[in-house]
């Protein structure tokens, strides 16, 4: 396996992309890439800029890593809470991804602070669980969230000072967001 790596990330699969140990075929391949081109296109993000992601383990999230790399954006990867996830994040940094982050962390007030940071002007969900709560919340004010064949929770959970789940549609307007449907 450790051979089959190598031969991987020594680029003797040009024609393809590489997504982990995973190789898939130049058609599959370039109608993936041509997909993200297409959402990374709708967010009109300037070089320079930062997006977030959830699912950035995933065949397309990874593929949008690449591709922000490619055009210079800054990558905000959140991953699922699973044994393994030190070498995905490694896997991920590998392909381009700046900061790749497990689920768990986004549960804490280090994230606020990170993405306070980074001011990640666009949000990219592949995810109806609370990934895309946690991708929504660290888009900055005035952002733009798209959302990639998946249905929104009803709440966004534990929002302000009150620490009560917030109605998606309320927490968007008071954030001032454009949110996409693809």
């Amino acid at each position: 396996m450790q051979a089959f790596r190598q031969f991987l990330a020594a680029g003797h699969c040009s024609p393809v992309l590489r997504i982990g140990v995973r190789v898939l075929s130049t058609s599959d391949s370039a109608s993936l890439k041509k997909n993200v081109a297409s959402i990374l296109d709708s967010l009109s993000l300037k070089p320079g800029a930062t997006l977030v992601q959830n699912c950035g383990d995933s065949e397309i999230g990874k593929v949008v890593i690449q591709l922000a790399k490619e055009r210079k954006l800054q990558t905000l990867s959140i991953i699922d809470d699973k044994p393994g996830s030190a070498d995905t994040i490694e896997e991920l940094k590998a392909l381009g991804a700046d900061i790749v982050v497990p689920e768990s962390y986004t549960k804490t007030w280090y994230m606020k602070r990170l993405a306070g940071e980074m001011s990640p002007s666009a949000g990219l969900n592949f995810s109806d669980g609370y990934q895309a709560t946690a991708v929504c919340k660290a888009v900055t004010s005035g952002g733009t969230f798209l959302t990639y064949g998946k249905e929104l929770p009803k709440y966004v959970a534990y929002e302000g000072s009150a620490r009560k789940p917030v109605e998606w549609s309320t927490f968007i307007k008071e954030k001032k967001m454009k949110v996409l449907k693809m």
